[in-house]
């Protein structure tokens, strides 16, 4: 039965949807069948390029999240993936190609990586497929790009499940405060009260329930519950129990 207090679900990705700690490994393996061909080098070599370059984004990803949130996510997100291909091809030694190229570049090599990752977790699939046969209303609210989570639930089988995925560049702004929420609530068309967000993040969880959303924190049997959350689940397929008893 459809809980009449829920009717739209925000899912998070790596964490909820897909495990970050599989994905590594074949994010680095995919990169090198991905530049090789293209651009020639050695496999090892662009994968120490990637893992290299990849540090990098963090640092300035997290670095951007703390000082400067309200920054304009395309904006900064164009000259972030930019800068990550061109530290990789200056790692890898190999001529970069021409700089206004470099943000398309970055976008395509997701776009062919993400649908290729096997990085669900158990479950989660089938779960998804009820949620949305039980008529829920699915989005995402993840760090990621549209077009890497279009990806990955491309691989997964299940994009057709969600209505939008949020991502920070439908809105324009990063996922590093409940004004990445709000503006999700207004694009949505709903009240806080309609949805819920579930995230393994607490600290996200904190700034979606400053808005009013109700939050689900999925533990993974490895963290210890966030207090402020409403709900917990140790695996996402208990979502099917617990969604319908949410009030």
């Amino acid at each position: 039965m459809l809980c009449p207090m829920v009717k739209v679900i925000f899912l998070d990705d790596g964490g909820v949807m897909n495990d970050n700690i599989s994905r590594e490994p074949q994010w680095r393996e995919l990169i090198a069948k991905f530049f090789v061909p293209r651009y020639g080098g050695a496999n090892s070599i662009w994968k120490s390029a990637n893992n290299y370059a990849f540090n990098r984004l963090m640092d300035d990803y997290n670095s951007t999240i703390k000082n400067t949130p309200l920054i304009e996510y395309n904006t900064f997100w164009k000259k972030t993936v930019s800068q990550w291909i061109t530290d990789m091809f200056i790692f890898a030694e190999i001529e970069p190609p021409p700089v206004k190229q470099r943000f398309q570049l970055g976008r395509e090599v997701e776009e062919w990586i993400t649908p290729r990752v096997d990085s669900a977790y158990p479950g989660i699939v089938d779960t998804i497929i009820s949620l949305k046969d039980r008529g829920y209303t699915l989005c995402t609210a993840s760090g990621e790009s549209s077009w890497s989570l279009r990806g990955y639930l491309l691989g997964m089988g299940v994009n057709d499940c969600f209505t939008k995925l949020y991502g920070p560049d439908l809105i324009d702004t990063l996922k590093g405060g409940k004004i990445f929420y709000k503006k999700i609530l207004t694009d949505m068309k709903i009240s806080s009260e309609d949805g819920v967000i579930v995230d393994d993040s607490s600290a996200y969880l904190k700034y979606a329930k400053e808005m009013g959303i109700k939050t689900i924190h999925v533990l993974h049997s490895l963290k210890c519950e966030e207090p402020s959350c409403d709900y917990h689940i140790n695996a996402p397929q208990q979502l099917l129990d617990l969604i319908p008893r949410i009030d």
